[in-house]
C-alpha cells in the first residue's frame, strides 16, 4: 500500500500530520505515530512492514504495533487516500 498523490497535500505541523485530500474535500489529522506511519507510505509498503518499523520505532510489542497499523490503514482507506494502482 502506498498513499495516493493525485489532488492529495499534506503539511506536518509540530509533529503532527494534517493529510488533505482536495479532490473530495476531506482532511485526516493525525499524532506523531501516524504521521510516521504515512511518512513510509510515501512509497510502496505492506501492513508488516509498517508494523515493524512502528514497534522499532516507539517499542511497540508485535501485537500492538500491527493492531495500530490495522486501525490507521482502515481510517485510510475510509477516506479513499490509499493508490488505487
Amino acid at each position: 500500500m502506498r498513499l495516493r498523490t493525485q489532488d492529495v497535500t499534506w503539511q506536518e505541523i509540530d509533529g503532527e500530520l494534517v493529510i488533505l485530500d482536495l479532490s473530495r474535500s476531506t482532511y485526516l489529522t493525525t499524532n506523531a505515530t501516524g504521521a510516521f506511519l504515512a511518512k513510509l507510505l510515501v512509497d510502496e509498503t505492506t501492513e508488516a512492514g509498517l508494523a515493524r518499523a512502528l514497534g522499532t520505532q516507539y517499542d511497540l510489542p508485535p501485537e500492538d504495533a500491527l493492531m495500530d497499523v490495522q486501525e490507521f490503514l482502515g481510517t485510510l482507506t475510509e477516506l479513499e487516500l490509499p493508490a488505487q494502482d
